[in-house]
């Protein structure tokens, strides 16, 4: 089977997970991240999730499964060790048009997830098509090597220097040009290092005194750099 690779933005989207274990919590917590309404059904839970269902974070339904939980649901997660519901969640979601994920067992998926290396707004997926996990999540591992907090640091500050490009409406040729000097030049390195003084140094060389690290607002763990 051949998938069509996405990035799904489900902020604000009812999204149900079936399972409070291990597997369940991390579906959970992977979706809160982008912003989901977590609606959450199982016959135990985590100490973690009932946390966070306790705090409001999750709306936790019922400890069975029924059928009318899919009413409204964009997603729904299936993380549980008995076949037999696996089943009938994911014949109930299809039936229904919603895209359904059973943990470890494709031929029961509308979709599956890749394994992905997360640096800020940096994400890497590295998918077999269900075929080998154990493959995916081995070259994910090499991927963590290879792309260090620093990519994130950089992108943040991209972002910075493409609000401002946007603010003083420049043209769009230039920003181009300008933004693969940027990406061409020892700045990822210095953010390898932690090298501010020099990443500013180069942004000024390419992009002018007025582009410092402060004036851009840029942050780093939470210090500001004057």
């Amino acid at each position: 089977m051949e998938y069509l690779p996405v990035n799904l933005n489900v902020k604000n989207k009812p999204c149900l997970v079936v399972g409070g274990g291990e597997v369940g919590e991390r579906k959970v917590r992977n979706l809160l991240q982008c912003g989901a309404l977590v609606r959450l059904i199982s016959r135990e839970l985590t100490q973690s999730l009932s946390d966070l269902a306790e705090a409001g974070q999750v709306k936790f339904l019922d400890r069975e499964y029924h059928k009318k939980y899919l009413e409204g649901i964009a997603l729904a997660f299936v993380c549980t060790d008995d076949s037999e519901l696996n089943t009938r969640v994911s014949l109930d979601a299809k039936e229904r048009g919603i895209w359904i994920n059973v943990a470890d067992k494709p031929d029961l998926c509308s979709f599956i997830l890749p394994a992905t290396v997360s640096r800020g707004d940096l994400t890497i997926s590295v998918s077999t098509s269900g075929g080998s996990p154990a493959l995916a999540a081995r070259i994910r591992a090499r991927l963590e090597k290879e792309f260090g907090p620093e990519y994130e640091f950089f992108l943040d500050l991209m972002r910075l220097v493409r609000a401002r490009f946007k603010a003083e409406d420049r043209p769009v040729e230039q920003n181009r040009e300008i933004f693969m000097r940027l990406i061409e030049s020892d700045l990822l390195e210095t953010m390898s290092e932690f090298d501010l003084d020099r990443a500013e140094e180069i942004l000024i060389e390419i992009l002018g005194p007025g582009y410092t690290l402060s004036a851009l607002g840029f942050k780093v763990e939470g210090r500001e750099e004057a």
